[in-house]
């Protein structure tokens, strides 16, 4: 039985030297280096608005910059400010937040239509639409046929008609030679 004991007690030894030798044949891999990672700068915080809930129309499809490619538009409320804007996030990857919340991008509108709780009829207005001074310096509405050509101008591109139900406040929100501009209609 001593035998049999220093005979396990032997094998145990050379399996265990044997599985370390292995152990230290193999080589040793190192650490991968740490990949540090930048954030994004364009959305490096979260936005403060959400969908508008308010506008039956919050969502519109449009080349706005003339490239082929659809630009999509939302309208948005900010939930801290109680606040409206429009999102553009155009083909090319641009992005733009137009109007009085947080992140504003572009404030385009007049200050007292710039919240656009008021703009419940948002279309697209089809390219080459004539935009021109609809009032004249006395404050009378201007007929097209009276506006001289050379204060006229033939918009190249889809633009977005923002309006009132049945009332006379309306306007383009449209893209010229590398910006958003805004031109009343009524």
């Amino acid at each position: 039985m001593k035998k049999n004991l220093q005979l396990l007690a032997i094998l145990s030894f050379l399996t265990l030297v044997s599985c370390q030798e292995k152990t230290k044949e193999q080589p040793v891999k190192e650490a991968p280096t740490p990949v540090e990672v930048q954030p994004s700068e364009t959305h490096t915080n979260q936005p403060d608005y959400v969908l508008s809930p308010d506008h039956q129309t919050n969502t519109i499809t449009l080349d706005i910059d003339g490239d082929g490619k659809p630009d999509y538009i939302q309208i948005v409320k900010s939930p801290s400010s109680g606040r409206y804007g429009i999102t553009v996030k155009r083909a090319t990857g641009d992005f733009a937040i137009i109007g009085p919340i947080d992140g504003s991008t572009h404030r385009v509108l007049p200050e007292d239509m710039e919240d656009i709780l008021w703009a419940q009829d948002i279309t697209v207005q089809e390219k080459n639409a004539v935009i021109y001074e609809v009032v004249d310096e006395n404050g009378n509405l201007r007929p097209e046929e009276d506006v001289p050509e050379d204060e006229k101008i033939t918009l190249p591109y889809e633009s977005l008609h923002l309006s009132v139900p049945e009332s006379c406040g309306s306007g383009l929100l449209y893209w010229l030679d590398g910006t958003y501009h805004w031109h009343q209609t009524s």
